[in-house]
């Protein structure tokens, strides 16, 4: 899935969010499909990324680490597929170890009007 240009840099905290919501209903449709364990149906983690030509870091998440701290503050682990297809502007939909934590994730790119990577979403069903 390609996040249209229109969506830019200056997007706003409620867009971003609704673009979240709207994108992890899929994903629970989705996940619903796949057999997610009736433990975790209903349960679904997401996080806002900012971009700064490097790193995607965590801006908003209700991800937490083993500890229960927030995830906020942390950065998208280089060596993660969702990274590589993010920083190529493309969507990665695939199985992600997050703080130790096992998803089916979802992350879609943001991009400004100008093209340019500004962030991404993330929306996982833990497994």
């Amino acid at each position: 899935m390609r996040v249209q240009q229109w969506v830019s840099s200056g997007v706003s905290r409620g867009i971003a969010v609704a673009l979240v919501l709207a994108f992890s209903g899929a994903l629970l449709a989705f996940a619903e499909t796949r057999g997610t364990p009736a433990d975790t149906k209903g349960k679904l983690d997401a996080t806002i990324f900012s971009y700064d030509g490097k790193d995607f870091v965590r801006t908003e998440s209700t991800v937490l680490s083993k500890d229960g701290k927030s995830v906020v503050n942390t950065k998208l682990a280089h060596d993660s597929p969702a990274y590589k297809a993010l920083t190529d502007k493309h969507s990665f939909t695939g199985d992600a170890n997050i703080f130790g934590r096992e998803y089916q994730a979802n992350y879609a790119p943001l991009m400004g009007e100008d093209g340019k990577l500004t962030g991404a979403l993330f929306v996982g069903v833990p497994k």
